[in-house]
């Protein structure tokens, strides 16, 4: 195993585009060993002392590479050629690899997948988190490896016709048959169909419901017919209901939950599922207890929550979702406090004594990938509940947060990576931290 000390490539480097590496500079191609894993997927090397990072490669393999980006701390390359091939790799089962910016580990056994995504989160929680020995489970498995994917976002080429993003680039390559979605997904992009006009769109299937929602382009549009609520993106990027009112529905852990074509939910019913069990573990026996889910969406964790006999607070910024987490809960008759808010401004004014906000005995909070504010953080320490249950899509900033929450007393007694988003580099993690 790498050291811990394996830096990752800085997204915003002061010294971008100097080169402090004359021989790096001068010889083009280099045959290196990859040692590492990065959490954005990329196999690491070592040039001179230089962390070089290479798509496309596994930790043990031989590779010769090409030096496309260095810097002053670490330097990018691009894979020539396996010498000597890890017995983890295989044939990747889409012929769009290598072009499509999608699906990044495909040349990775789907179990050796899993162990790259557990060493990942080890290792950031590590060296970003300063935790000497993380307490992290073998990263587990959820549902399908292939064909998983309910919604999808797609884009158009020059052409019209609709493909994902190439890698590291702007530019769109076009997919007949993409193998993370369901056939229910794929086919409502066949229905949709080329050559609308519209430059982007976003497909969501579910258990009730199937949407399409159109993102105009310069020219007009050609709208498609079909059995699927079809809704528009105005340029504000609201988006107006031209066929149905592009609501769907789920139910997951056995409670029915509604949400909007354009509204945040994950992407599988396997992988909501999966989250809540785990979040219902955490959290241990919940009769009379006082629960804020934070970043509640539409109520995901909410509703099971309050169903295992817990009063939820549940604080979500989105109006569209909080309308719809409070219908959810009405619906369910479920004892969930709606609160359409800000988070930081909710935790900042229950440290205030401000709205009769009550301190809560266990919090969960589900952040967007750019994880909590360190604010939200601190101001949760002040409330202190005896237990932070953390669910994460971004290991980085789970670990950068898990630095903040120890320095406030909180010990990370458990870190359960999930992989929701098979062939990819993308983990969610259920974190808990004990007070």
């Amino acid at each position: 195993m790498i050291p811990s000390t394996t830096p990752e490539p800085e997204a915003h480097d002061p010294d971008a585009g100097t080169v402090d590496s004359p021989d790096i500079r001068d010889v083009d191609v280099h045959d290196l060993t990859v040692d590492g894993f990065t959490h954005g997927g990329e196999g690491v090397a070592r040039l001179d002392g230089k962390a070089v990072f290479v798509p496309g490669t596994i930790p043990g393999e031989q590779v010769r590479i090409r030096i496309v980006d260095d810097r002053k701390r670490w330097a990018r390359g691009e894979l020539v050629e396996v010498r000597q091939a890890s017995p983890d790799r295989v044939v990747p089962p889409c012929p769009y690899v290598g072009a499509c910016g999608g699906c990044d580990l495909q040349h990775v056994e789907v179990d050796a997948q899993r162990r790259l995504k557990t060493r990942v989160v080890r290792e950031q929680l590590q060296r970003i988190g300063r935790i000497v020995d993380p307490p992290v489970d073998a990263c587990l498995a959820v549902g399908e490896s292939t064909g998983y994917r309910h919604h999808a976002q797609l884009h158009a080429d020059p052409d019209g016709r609709l493909g994902f993003r190439r890698v590291s680039s702007h530019d769109v390559i076009a997919i007949d048959r993409c193998l993370v979605l369901t056939d229910d997904a794929q086919r409502l992009v066949d229905q949709v169909g080329d050559g609308t006009g519209a430059q982007r769109l976003v497909v969501r299937v579910a258990e009730e419901g199937r949407a399409a929602v159109l993102t105009p382009g310069a020219s007009g549009l050609d709208l498609p017919d079909g059995d699927f609520d079809l809704l528009l993106e105005q340029p504000d990027g609201r988006t107006i209901a031209i066929r149905g009112e592009g609501e769907l529905s789920e139910t997951i852990a056995g409670q029915t939950l509604r949400f909007a074509a354009d509204t945040f939910f994950q992407v599988s019913p396997a992988g909501a599922e999966a989250i809540v069990a785990q979040v219902l573990d955490a959290l241990g026996d919940l009769e009379g207890a006082l629960v804020w889910d934070l970043y509640a969406g539409v109520g995901l964790l909410s509703l099971p929550i309050a169903a295992a006999g817990a009063d939820v607070v549940a604080v979500e910024s989105n109006r569209s979702a909080a309308r719809l987490a409070e219908r959810n809960a009405d619906e369910a008759n479920l004892p969930v406090d709606v609160l359409h808010a800000d988070v930081a401004e909710v935790t900042a004014k229950a440290v205030a004594g401000e709205d009769g906000l009550e301190a809560p005995d266990l919090v969960v909070l589900d952040p967007p990938r750019a994880g909590a504010e360190a604010r939200v953080l601190d101001d949760l320490a002040r409330l202190v509940p005896q237990r932070i249950i953390y669910v994460a899509c971004d290991v980085a900033a789970l670990a950068r947060d898990t630095a903040r929450l120890t320095e406030h007393g909180y010990r990370l007694t458990r870190a359960v990576p999930l992989d929701l988003f098979p062939m990819t580099h993308h983990v969610e993690v259920v974190a808990t931290f004990t007070r």
